[in-house]
């Protein structure tokens, strides 16, 4: 049976509501045995009144709400035989990897229990990566990653999405083609300097070509219901479209639980027929997205998010 460790992550908060932060670390400032180690965020120990065993738990503090505790990080000395205990407040998990790579370069290894469970930090964890490894993507992987995005919801259960899997170099140069001769077209009539229209589109297309796979999420237009009026048949598409979208949400969530790295690029929304030429796609399918799929090579920094007072209204 699962266990419930709320009550236990609750007690940790009423710590912090009792005792005081004290942060003598503060970021940027070298460590006492290792000068050449800096502290990537503020550290400090939590003072607590009655405390009678004399031993001081660490503390790793950002400024990101809510000040409670985000997860535990136990580091292990092996030559001294001793346990460090921190807590981590306010710091996200880019942050704790930070962390532990701070305690590996003072040789401490350190692993950190999280309070948001695995499954829902799935949902903070994943990347819009572009930079990815030489390596190929299995075919038996991209078609597990397909076969769940299929699980998601959609208007009448029409299912409108379509995946065109690009893998060979032949498909991507006439893809990449054909979307950087729209794009070029744009940037002239917004009057762009040729020179940065023409590093625009190099840079678009070797993001491309350098993937290991291209993914061209559609929709078919064939699974849209017809509608009576105008009204119903412009419901009827944008249902569709969203339906194509929350496809699109679950491939990348998916691709991400299985160890890959994506990035969605809208650019085939403004260039939908020379998409469909340029793959000899049905006349049907109508390209949405292009999502670029493969292992990173390096781990974004997250971008900072709204706080829930700009984004969500109680009435």
């Amino acid at each position: 049976m699962e266990r419930n460790w709320q009550p236990f992550w609750n007690s940790l908060d009423r710590l912090l509501e009792e005792g005081e932060v004290i942060i003598d670390r503060p970021q940027g400032s070298p460590h006492a045995c290792f000068p050449q180690v800096r502290y990537p965020f503020d550290c400090g120990y939590l003072a607590l009144p009655l405390c009678e065993s004399g031993e001081e738990m660490d503390v790793w503090k950002g400024n990101q709400a809510p000040p409670q505790v985000a997860a535990i990080l136990l580091a292990v000395d092996e030559h001294n035989l001793a346990l460090n205990r921190s807590l981590v407040l306010g710091l996200n998990e880019h942050a704790l990897e930070a962390i532990t790579d701070f305690y590996a370069q003072i040789g401490l290894t350190a692993v950190a229990i999280h309070r948001t469970p695995a499954e829902l930090r799935l949902l903070t964890e994943r990347r819009s990566v572009r930079r990815f490894l030489d390596r190929p993507v299995e075919r038996s992987l991209i078609e597990r990653v397909v076969e769940l995005a299929c699980w998601a919801p959609s208007a009448h259960n029409q299912q409108p999405w379509r995946f065109v899997v690009v893998s060979n170099a032949e498909s991507k140069e006439k893809l990449a083609q054909a979307l950087s001769e729209i794009f070029r077209r744009d940037l002239l009539a917004q009057g762009v300097p040729l020179e940065e229209i023409q590093a625009r589109l190099e840079r678009s297309r070797k993001r491309i070509l350098t993937a290991p796979l291209a993914v061209l999420l559609c929709l078919c237009e064939e699974d849209i219901q017809p509608g009576s009026t105008e009204r119903q048949r412009k419901g009827e598409h944008e249902m569709a479209i969203q339906s194509v979208a929350l496809a699109g949400g679950q491939f990348l969530l998916a691709a991400h639980a299985l160890g890959l790295a994506t990035v969605w690029l809208c650019a085939p929304l403004f260039a939908p027929e020379a998409a469909q030429r340029a793959l000899d796609l049905p006349s049907s399918w109508q390209a949405q997205a292009l999502i670029l799929v493969g292992y990173a090579s390096q781990r974004p920094t997250p971008p900072p998010r709204k706080s829930l007072s700009e984004v969500m209204l109680y009435r």
